[in-house]
């Protein structure tokens, strides 16, 4: 029988294989969801856009995102909100989010805008984007939700104001009108002075998967050490028999 010390070590041993595996995959599967969100995103861009006409599109689209689409219609700037702590080029700013109206009747659609810096000496001052007053036509990408950030404390959430996350349901409470339950992403030029730089799904997919190698490398190492030493206890251990 192994002396108890050389047990603990191998079982240590295994479990720390176990442990490495473990998150090893949990990178790759990471790696794997980014990638295949990437191919959506590819497949959906390689379709011709959607015509949102109505409520019923809106309503269709919503069960198949992400779908590049395309609206006409007018803004409600009065529904603006601003999405706070989007970072671009290691600059902070805000998102623009404005409803776009469609026929009499029809959810709002909340398009992305894109971004604007933050005024860093006045974070209350909020940044100029014209959206003009006549008909608009949007293209982009329907996508379930804005990003999120982490976001500490009550949110407050009034039309026109600073916002941490988008919350369809707290926007219908702001803004007293329905909404589809989506975000275009604006990709058009609408002469408002927006950066649309928008990432891909699969951002990240090379670092999960180095991550992995990591993992699976250390477990490896594990697994070699505790056979050779586990081994050579246990051929000591027959030799003074």
């Amino acid at each position: 029988m192994l002396p108890p010390k050389v047990v603990i070590a191998v079982l240590a041993g295994v479990a720390g294989v176990a442990l490495t595996v473990s998150l090893g995959n949990w990178q790759t599967r990471r790696g794997d969801d980014k990638a295949a969100r990437q191919a959506q995103w590819d497949a959906a861009l390689a379709r011709s856009p959607r015509v949102i006409a109505g409520g019923e599109d809106a309503e269709a689209i919503s069960r198949q995102l992400p779908q590049a689409v395309r609206a006409a219609g007018t803004f409600a700037p009065e529904g603006t909100v601003y999405m706070d702590n989007r970072i671009v080029d290691g600059v902070a700013g805000y998102l623009v989010i404005t409803p776009l109206r469609l026929a009499d009747g029809a959810p709002w659609i909340l398009v992305n805008r894109g971004w604007a810096p933050r005024n860093m000496a006045d974070r209350t001052e909020l940044p100029k984007a014209p959206t003009g007053s006549g008909p608009v036509q949007i293209d982009g990408v329907a996508v379930p939700h804005v990003p999120r950030v982490l976001e500490l404390g009550e949110p407050v959430r009034a039309l026109r104001g600073i916002w941490q996350n988008l919350d369809f349901e707290a926007y219908e409470r702001a803004s007293g009108r329905a909404v589809a339950r989506f975000v275009v992403q604006q990709t058009n030029d609408t002469g408002d002075g927006l950066r649309r730089v928008w990432s891909r799904p699969d951002a990240g997919v090379d670092k999960h998967r180095g991550y992995a190698f990591q993992w699976y490398s250390l477990a490896a190492l594990i697994a070699g050490l505790t056979l050779y030493f586990g081994g050579k206890a246990v051929i000591s251990r027959t030799r003074h028999r």
